[in-house]
């Protein structure tokens, strides 16, 4: 019966993840940016389910989450199935199990910054690495400045600037207070 419970609890947070993960990345879906990538302080919200819930729930909950708001923007899974679901998954993966490991020795906070910087300097690898690959494996003409390593490197620069501070801003005020209300024990 417990593990039932467990295997629904985690089924509900996933999904309520990935929904409120999708909803907030549409309402910047459209700022137009001078790269390929998003606009997206939505992604505070992946990073608490991780640091909350765990990996598994944050990493699986950001790659459903942003492969729906994918398929709603651009009107095709092509091209999150191999950049923003992996890398989405792989980051906030990241950012959940370094605060588990951390918040077992009480500094769930460290955990938390480190996870982030990590998750987020991976996350956008595996997206960089996969708009290569559509880019010229499948030739898609429309990323073919992604093969040009500065424009790569401007990208990420801009993606970690523009969503690494609504992470470690927004994220351990939220958190803490989960924690205090959920468990009680932050």
């Amino acid at each position: 019966m417990e593990k039932t419970r467990k295997s629904s609890q985690w089924v509900v947070l996933t999904a309520l993840n990935a929904a409120l993960y999708a909803t907030f990345i549409m309402f910047t879906a459209y700022i137009t940016t001078p790269f390929f990538i998003q606009f997206r302080p939505a992604v505070v919200v992946p990073a608490i389910f991780a640091a909350v819930y765990g990996p598994w729930v944050g990493g699986v909950g950001a790659a459903l989450g942003t492969f729906i708001a994918s398929i709603i923007r651009y009107g095709t899974p092509l091209l999150t199935i191999f950049s923003g679901t992996p890398g989405n998954f792989f980051g906030f993966f990241i950012v959940g199990y370094f605060t588990q490991k951390y918040k077992k020795e009480g500094r769930w906070l460290i955990g938390y910054i480190i996870g982030s910087i990590i998750g987020i300097l991976v996350g956008f690898a595996i997206i960089a690495i996969g708009l290569i690959f559509l880019a010229t494996a499948l030739g898609f003409t429309q990323l073919s400045s992604w093969t040009n390593p500065y424009f790569v490197a401007s990208s990420m620069t801009f993606g970690i600037i523009s969503e690494l501070p609504f992470m470690l801003i927004l994220g351990p005020p939220v958190i803490q207070a989960l924690e205090k209300f959920y468990r009680g024990n932050v």
